[in-house]
């Protein structure tokens, strides 16, 4: 009987927190609950953001990349062709890497090609890719690198190393499908 009058009292005091809990919701304006679920979101996208998450973007254009600060920030190399469209870029800022697919004009080659260099043995740090997971990166490029079914899909291999800093190299992989106009290149902190 003890425990029936104790289930009682609890029933009783859930029902009056209850009541409570409509009278302080009651008090608060509708527009200002709608505010919480914003705010979750929005702290959360932060958050995600600020961890080392990544950003997929899409550029038309060259020119609206470069609008965009991406060249600025070192995202896009200014030595892409003029006529580069069809940019996608995937960036991460922890640890910085970055994926970005592209296409030409074969004929605007020739600023591409003055400052890629041929390798015949991939550095390190670009010897395993990792997936950016987007659908625009090609598999041939995920993973251990494979040379030899890179070029049976057409791509030639580059790199281009340059100071990230005053103690590291950055480090950009290129394959390049010079008689389409595709490419594509994956830079990381060596």
């Amino acid at each position: 009987m003890a425990r029936l009058i104790g289930s009682l009292r609890q029933i009783g005091s859930l029902r009056q927190a209850s009541r409570n809990w409509r009278i302080l919701v009651s008090m608060i304006p509708s527009k200002a609950l709608l505010l919480v679920p914003v705010l979750c979101v929005t702290l959360a996208s932060i958050l995600v953001e600020g961890c080392g998450g990544k950003r997929d973007l899409f550029y038309g254009s060259l020119a609206d990349a470069a609008k965009a600060g991406e060249i600025d920030r070192g995202w896009i190399p200014d030595y892409l062709p003029k006529t580069s469209r069809a940019i996608h870029l995937t960036e991460q800022d922890s640890p910085s890497k970055e994926w970005c697919g592209f296409e030409f004009l074969p004929t605007d080659s020739q600023s591409l090609r003055e400052n890629l260099k041929g390798v015949d043995a991939l550095p390190p740090s670009v010897r395993r890719v990792p997936s950016p997971g987007v659908s625009w990166w090609p598999a041939v490029l995920n993973g251990e690198l494979d040379a030899q079914k890179i070029h049976r899909e057409r791509f030639e291999l580059y790199v281009v190393e340059s100071p990230a800093d005053s103690v590291s190299t950055w480090v950009d992989l290129f394959a390049i499908n010079w008689s389409d106009g595709r490419g594509f290149c994956y830079g990381t902190r060596e």
